[in-house]
């Protein structure tokens, strides 16, 4: 039996969560194929890769909205077709409602892959917000496994099928990413600063951007990689010039932030998805000692703010932002602090728990070769001490 994995999106380049899936299923012999939605233009050809949906672009709008229309509809008739053909790896509500329907008519198995709730991530007027919520709880009652990221996206009608995996990195990846760290050009200034992933309004564009130019002309360089949504991030990337390097692999970003002296990671607290948000981000830290500064108002931060473990400051606050980068360039030992004490923290890797999920999934299945935990490379040089 293979898995299919249902995704929008290149899931080599922009869904580096399905690209960590494909390398766990290979490490267990699982055969596996993506279904995905491509809103990228003429995307090449890719390896195990079905492109079942190719409409719109990146963004928000009415095509879009029609765009989801099609892909859930596409999905279902897909999936209603061949609902035994394998185990079905859902990435989100979109994916996960034609599987969810196939279950109640069809014997569907399916892994509900729930990374972002669709219910949070917007303020929706309280009927549709109800309505979403009760499509959510469906979606995760029907299938085999219900995967969140951390116990704050549990929901009071969740069952006994949940499973926690943290966004911690894969291995594999990380031993990858410090093969090609050793390509980064070295940093121009004291202080190396990160902006990576999904760039856009809610996730600080504006307040990187502000800070980026209250620190113009000092010893203080900024670096940038990923998807850009608004004017902000736009302008942001245009007055980068190079230091912009576009939408990079999983592993080209891990890199990235291994050449790093600090990352940003900052998400809108007026939205409740990001007051409960579980980022990669924080954990690909963790697992690489590099600090990170995100913003308060964060429920999940907790415990990187109990232990020092990160910078804070407030969202929306450019200045404040430039003023706390100015304070790590003149003395490392704030940085200093911050490594030691992700250091100390101590989290899964992401291989290792989703093999887990694997195994339940198809029995006999089981990784290849032991896993290690994730920690920075051992007799390495620190990415701050260049």
């Amino acid at each position: 039996m293979k898995a299919i994995i249902l995704g929008q999106g290149n899931p080599y380049l922009k869904n580096p969560y399905l690209s960590k899936l494909a390398k766990v299923l290979e490490a267990a012999g699982v055969p596996y194929e993506f279904w995905i939605w491509s809103r990228d233009g003429a995307l090449q050809p890719l390896p195990k890769v079905r492109v079942v949906l190719r409409f719109g672009s990146w963004g928000g709008g009415a095509v879009n909205a029609l765009g989801y229309l099609l892909w859930v509809a596409t999905l279902t008739v897909r999936v209603l077709l061949r609902p035994k053909a394998g185990v079905y790896f859902c990435s989100r509500l979109d994916a996960a409602v034609p599987c969810a329907v196939a279950a109640m008519l069809a014997g569907c198995r399916y892994v509900f892959l729930d990374r972002d709730k669709l219910s949070k991530s917007y303020a929706w007027p309280r009927p549709v917000r109800w309505a979403i919520e009760r499509l959510e709880a469906f979606v995760g009652r029907r299938a085999a496994l219900h995967v969140v990221p951390g116990a704050s996206r549990v929901g009071k009608h969740d069952t006994g099928n949940v499973r926690i995996i943290r966004n911690t990195p894969h291995s594999d990846v990380i031993a990858q990413a410090w093969q090609l760290r050793a390509a980064i050009p070295p940093r121009r200034g004291r202080l190396r600063v990160l902006v990576s992933g999904l760039i856009s309004p809610e996730r600080g564009a504006g307040m990187a951007l502000a800070a980026y130019r209250a620190l113009a002309g000092e010893d203080i360089e900024f670096v940038a990689a990923g998807r850009l949504l608004g004017e902000d991030a736009q302008r942001l990337a245009r007055e980068l010039g190079d230091a912009y390097r576009g939408i990079v692999s999983n592993e080209e970003a891990l890199a990235m932030l291994l050449a790093s002296d600090v990352v940003l990671a900052l998400y809108d607290p007026a939205l409740e998805i990001n007051r409960l948000a579980e980022p990669n981000k924080w954990f690909d830290c963790a697992a690489l000692q590099v600090p990170f500064v995100t913003n308060r108002g964060l429920e999940t931060s907790a415990p990187f703010e109990a232990l020092e473990a990160c910078f804070l400051c407030d969202y929306g606050d450019g200045p404040a932002l430039a003023a706390l980068l100015r304070a790590m360039a003149a003395d490392p030992g704030l940085l200093r602090a911050r490594r030691d004490a992700l250091a100390s923290m101590q989290f899964e890797p992401w291989d290792q728990a989703m093999a887990r999920i694997v195994a339940e999934c198809f029995g006999a299945a089981r990784p290849k070769r032991q896993r290690r935990p994730v920690a920075a490379a051992p007799n390495s040089t620190s990415p701050s001490s260049e």
